[in-house]
C-alpha cells in the first residue's frame, strides 16, 4: 500500500512541476512578443532626446 502512496505523491509532484514550467513558458513567450515594441519605444525616446551614435574605429583596424 505504501508504494501506491509514493507513486501518487510522485505524480502530484510531477504535475506541479509541469504546471510551473508551463506557466513560466507562457510568461517568457509573452515577454518575447513585447520586445519589438519595447525596442521601438526606446529608439523613439533615444532619438527624441537628440541621441547621436558616434563610432570610433581603433587605428589598428584601419587599412594602411
Amino acid at each position: 500500500m505504501s508504494i501506491l502512496y509514493i507513486i501518487a505523491a510522485l505524480l502530484v509532484i510531477a504535475a506541479v512541476i509541469s504546471l510551473v514550467l508551463s506557466l513560466l513558458g507562457i510568461v517568457v513567450t509573452g515577454a518575447l512578443k513585447l520586445l519589438p515594441g519595447v525596442f521601438i519605444v526606446l529608439a523613439i525616446i533615444f532619438f527624441a532626446r537628440g541621441g547621436r551614435i558616434d563610432v570610433h574605429v581603433p587605428d589598428k583596424w584601419k587599412k594602411r
